[in-house]
């Protein structure tokens, strides 16, 4: 690109790269809160599918149901996690130009 052209779009991004980099750090605290609550929510699940059936409070189905409650609720920080990755990669490519 020439000088000229690679200038202004350097100025366009420059407000970009901050908003993600904001976006960036939002969703990390954010992912990391909620992934220790969810990481407890699921537990409490687990718990409760487990001694329900064992104890013969709830069928086989209803304690699946949970378990599967449970299993979503645990992989759900993991999912948000990629999401916060691809901001970040985002974040470096406009970085990178930037600076070049």
């Amino acid at each position: 690109m020439t000088l000229l052209l690679k200038i202004p779009l350097k100025i366009i991004a420059l407000p970009m790269a901050v908003i993600v980099t904001v976006a960036k750090w939002f969703g990390v605290f954010l992912t990391s809160f909620a992934g220790a609550i969810f990481y407890i929510f699921s537990g409490l699940c687990f718990l409760v599918a487990v001694l329900s059936y064992l104890m013969g409070i709830s069928t086989g189905r209803e304690a699946v149901t949970i378990l599967v409650t449970g299993f979503v609720s645990f992989t759900l920080p993991f999912a948000t996690g990629w999401l916060i990755g691809k901001i970040a990669v985002l974040n470096e490519i406009l970085w990178d130009f930037i600076k070049s």
